[in-house]
């Protein structure tokens, strides 16, 4: 039986037992939420060298309680943790808070071993107990009134609209306090730790049923199963609810790469984005903006398109936000004449724009008939309304425009609409209960803020990868080759460029004509062969990067220069110490565009196909976007659109375009390599690729190709 499966029990258990209860430690704080919350299930401390406690009796061990425990919330060291738990198993223990660290947080080697040493994992799996942890600070849940959450300033939790999930539990109690300082309530907060218990999959599978839930939101540090993560994630937007996220960083692993460039390109929060846009998460950047986006989304839909009015008071404002929007990328609606017909019947006066400034605070039949026609443009996806709360009583006018704006949200309006205020404002009492009062509207602070916000709630427009290629049986044999040769390997280890490029060209990536040679005399018969100018380069696994080392020659033009040229690659080979395989002659392809593809191996999500300006710029610039394995011809057009080099192919002040399309079906086809030998590739680094013009084709101009043994690195 999975964790999971007992995930119900931790939402909502029969009692509560306190191992370890001490006035020295968390306990006192969860005793004192649970019984402020309402938590109706037994509270029982337990502590072998109490009688008493608080006032109440204290347990010596959790055999000796009046029932059978349910929940255990575990303030003892690491090293009883796993009796205890035992123990709890054979007493019916079906969930636990599990506070203690060294359970291998932080991903260092020793760390994982303590982790291993202690059987964590294989004791929860063995007695199928649902846990938050270790290393965290424990849960809340509104419907249950339970809570392991030491926060003394916690704001009770109700059944609503918007769940967290955090690796931080510090982080957590100060993200619950943003939530009701915007004016929302959590139905959910879960410190999830280390997840050596519980994931983030665990969590967002079980709360996608919770038909009160529009938002879930989430801090990720690291998440453990991409694949259970993504299919829990799609699960969740399928049953209505929308996941924010907010994820820490860039995995060292996926940097300390030394056998292939695009393992220094990628942190794993580009490729986090390759794969969840497809999933409907939606990635901010700070905490402050998951508050703000779940304002957003705790009451209105994501819009179902990019294009956006704005109506405001103040010509200042419709310029802050005009800024704003250009700066993260929001685009403005073109507005229909229809519409600017009825707000000039409206507004004699008034400047028709968008962002449409009224230049005053209007009366309420005006206001309420400018909001209509903005509302009612066919070409408006999502419609802002920017205005600030009264700090007192006092402005009716103000107050009856607001009033009707909520009502009209709640009753008349077909598509999405909020509201900002110019700045994040603290408020006043009476500004608390006007916005409280207006209970459709979504209410959202600081033109900034409000606009990046925006710009991430407003779903992608990339096509999304639904599945993985289909293996090409007619590739079958040459796949089981590949993967015996992986399996025989004890370490990732570097092909040669000849080998790198036959696999390459087994999944239709063209590569230039050329051969290996032993001798000079055969490179200078070669080189006639393909015809001048050509190319050299040392063949040896020993150095992955050879323009680096300077054993690769550009432009020889005769017999004379190429048997020089294939003197100087062996002798500079014989100084670093490599050995030298051959020498490599190829063809010279030149009036490209030079762009990099690739695979990168992210520790969380596995392969990602990359693409990007290459040649020397690769690593200057890292001008590179990521995409899903399965990805098709227009998703990879998409990504290539991301780059600021696909301006360069477009063909950039009068050059001619470059071949996108071919350069599309190579990022397919390598995608396809992914999806049939991503478990034993550690990386491919395709560079230069040389993008010629329009109908010519790419063609592979070096490569690296980095096997690894099929067990190395789930994912």
């Amino acid at each position: 039986m999975s964790l999971s499966s007992n995930i119900g029990a931790l939402m909502a258990p029969r009692n509560v037992v306190l191992v370890g209860a001490s006035d020295r430690n968390w306990a006192p704080r969860i005793w004192d939420n649970l019984r402020r919350f309402g938590y109706e299930g037994g509270i029982y401390p337990v502590n072998p060298n109490r009688g008493e406690i608080w006032g109440q009796r204290c347990y010596p061990t959790i055999a000796d309680l009046p029932e059978a425990p349910d929940h255990l919330a575990l303030f003892v060291p690491k090293e009883q943790t796993l009796e205890i738990l035992d123990l709890g198993g054979t007493l019916g223990v079906r969930s636990a808070t599990i506070y203690a660290a060294g359970f291998g947080e932080g991903g260092d080697p020793d760390g994982r071993a303590r982790a291993r040493a202690l059987r964590l994992k294989e004791t929860l799996h063995r007695h199928s107990i649902a846990a938050t942890g270790p290393n965290c600070m424990g849960l809340a849940v509104g419907r249950s009134k339970f809570c392991t959450f030491p926060d003394e300033q916690l704001t009770p939790l109700a059944p609503g609209a918007v769940a967290a999930i955090t690796q931080s539990g510090m982080l957590g109690q100060t993200f619950a306090r943003g939530i009701a300082d915007a004016g929302l309530t959590l139905a959910y907060l879960v410190s999830c730790g280390n997840q050596t218990g519980l994931t983030f999959a665990d969590y967002i599978d079980y709360l996608a049923d919770d038909p009160d839930l529009r938002v879930i939101t989430c801090y990720i540090e690291a998440v453990t199963d991409g694949a259970a993560f993504l299919a829990a994630a799609a699960r969740a937007r399928r049953n209505g609810k929308t996941i924010v996220a907010v994820k820490a960083g860039g995995s060292e692993e996926a940097r300390k790469a030394t056998l292939a460039h695009t393992g220094s390109l990628a942190g794993s929060t580009e490729v986090f984005d390759a794969f969840a846009r497809d999933v409907g998460i939606v990635r901010v950047d700070a905490l402050e903006d998951m508050v703000e986006a779940a304002a957003y989304l705790s009451r209105m839909p994501r819009p179902k398109g990019p294009r956006v009015a704005i109506m405001t008071n103040s010509g200042a404002i419709k310029s802050l936000t005009t800024d704003a929007a250009q700066t993260y990328g929001v685009e403005f609606a073109q507005l229909d004449p229809s519409t600017e017909t009825r707000m000039r019947e409206t507004l004699p006066d008034a400047s028709l724009s968008n962002p449409f400034d009224c230049k005053r605070t209007l009366r309420l039949d005006e206001y309420m008939a400018c909001v209509r026609a903005l509302h009612d443009d066919a070409n408006v996806d999502l419609l802002l309304m920017a205005e600030e709360l009264p700090r007192a009583a006092g402005i009716e006018r103000k107050v009856k425009n607001l009033t009707a704006l909520d009502a009209f949200v709640g009753a008349e309006a077909t598509k999405p609409m909020a509201a900002f205020a110019p700045v994040t404002l603290l408020e006043t009492p009476y500004m608390h209960s006007l916005r409280a009062g207006m209970t459709h509207l979504p209410w959202l602070r600081d033109i900034g803020k409000s606009l990046r916000t925006v710009a991430r709630i407003i779903p992608s427009q990339l096509t999304p990868v639904l599945a993985p290629h289909a293996p090409d049986l007619q590739r079958a044999g040459l796949v089981a080759q590949w993967r015996a040769r992986a399996s025989a390997l004890s370490e990732p280890t570097a092909l040669s460029e000849t080998e790198s490029k036959e696999l390459l060209a087994a999944f239709d990536i063209r590569c230039p004509s050329e051969v290996v040679v032993s001798t000079l005399e055969e490179a200078a018969a070669a080189a006639a062969k393909i015809g001048y100018p050509v190319v050299l380069k040392g063949v040896s696994a020993a150095v992955p990067h050879k323009s680096d080392a300077g054993l690769v020659l550009l432009g020889l033009a005769d017999a004379q220069a190429v048997r020089e040229g294939a003197q100087l690659i062996a002798s500079r080979c014989a100084a670093l110490g490599a050995p030298l395989e051959g020498i490599l002659v190829a063809e010279q392809v030149s009036g490209a565009i030079e762009m990099v593809l690739g695979l990168h191996r992210d520790p969380e999500m596995g392969p990602a196909v990359m693409v990007g300006m290459g040649g020397v710029w690769l690593e200057l610039f890292k001008d590179v976007a990521f995409a899903p394995p399965g990805l098709g011809l227009e998703r990879a057009r998409q990504t290539i659109a991301l780059t600021r080099a696909s301006q360069l192919l477009a063909g950039y002040r009068g050059a001619p375009a470059s071949d996108v399309e071919a350069l599309a079906q190579a990022m397919v086809n390598l995608g396809r390599l992914a999806c049939e030998l991503g478990d034993v590739i550690d990386a491919v680094d395709v560079n230069p690729v040389a993008v010629r013009t329009q109908g010519r084709g790419v063609v592979a101009l070096d490569a690296l190709v980095v096997l690894r043994p099929p067990q190395q690195n789930r994912g």
